[in-house]
């Protein structure tokens, strides 16, 4: 199980990296429409600096928080397996969460993933 919640914290980093920038080259201009292309180009840029930065130190806190996890699990019950559900369960409700707002019909990136639109 903790290769399995690994790998699925790899997929995770690995597709929030992904979507974000997808999502501000496409929110920018329906956010700002004054902009020029070009100029609505740099601010996505920017935006999305700024949030793969947030997402980053955020993502940081792993390094703490599951071996602390881990601890307090084993302290409560004696294993670690509270934990591993624990952290199953968040990647779940993680991955729901994004399918419905960005994947499914009608989601924010559900034609750019299909290729029927396209990120400018």
């Amino acid at each position: 199980m903790f290769i399995l919640m690994c790998f699925m914290t790899g997929v995770d980093y690995a597709s929030t990296f992904q979507m974000i920038p997808n999502i501000m080259r496409q929110e920018v201009p329906h956010l700002m429409p004054e902009l020029a292309p070009d100029a609505a180009l740099r601010q996505a840029e920017r935006e999305l600096a700024a949030i793969i930065g947030f997402i980053s130190a955020i993502a940081a806190y792993g390094a703490f928080f599951i071996p602390k996890s881990f601890g307090s699990a084993i302290a409560a019950t004696g294993s670690p397996m509270a934990a591993l559900w624990g952290f199953l369960i968040f990647y779940a409700s993680c991955a729901a969460l994004t399918w419905f707002v960005y994947n499914r019909r009608g989601g924010l990136l559900h034609d750019i993933e299909r290729g029927a639109g396209h990120a400018s």
